[in-house]
């Protein structure tokens, strides 16, 4: 009797603690998404502040847009047989969502770094 009230009480608390893949994902897009509030906060801050700097706005303007197609290619390097969000379940099961956000996180979080040495110049 002890031996099935013991192995009772350690899969209930192995289940109830447990957290499924889509909670998972759904943690990795939350933390990818305030990484990239904070992200778009911080170029907002820019532009407002080198606002009549015209050299400044061409230079971070295109800074941001060689950024993105920085982050693309890395994500080609890193998931290297991704065809479509439709069929990346097939090729990287039900983990990519998380992946693919905390890619995402890394990458904006490597962003909000560089943006906050401008603000400090």
């Amino acid at each position: 009797m002890k031996v099935i009230l013991l192995l009772f009480i350690c899969s209930y608390s192995a289940f109830v603690f447990s957290q499924g893949q889509v909670e998972l994902n759904d943690i990795a897009h939350e933390n990818w998404c305030q990484s990239q509030k904070i992200k778009d906060s911080l170029v907002l801050e820019l532009k407002i502040i080198n606002k009549t700097d015209s050299t400044f706005m061409a230079s971070f303007e295109a800074s941001e847009k060689l950024w993105d197609t920085f982050v693309e290619e890395q994500f080609k390097l890193q998931f290297p047989a991704y065809e479509s969000w439709e069929t990346r379940r097939q090729i990287y099961g039900s983990q990519f969502d998380m992946l693919y956000y905390d890619f995402l996180k890394r990458y904006c979080d490597l962003r909000i770094s560089t943006l906050y040495d401008l603000l400090e110049d």
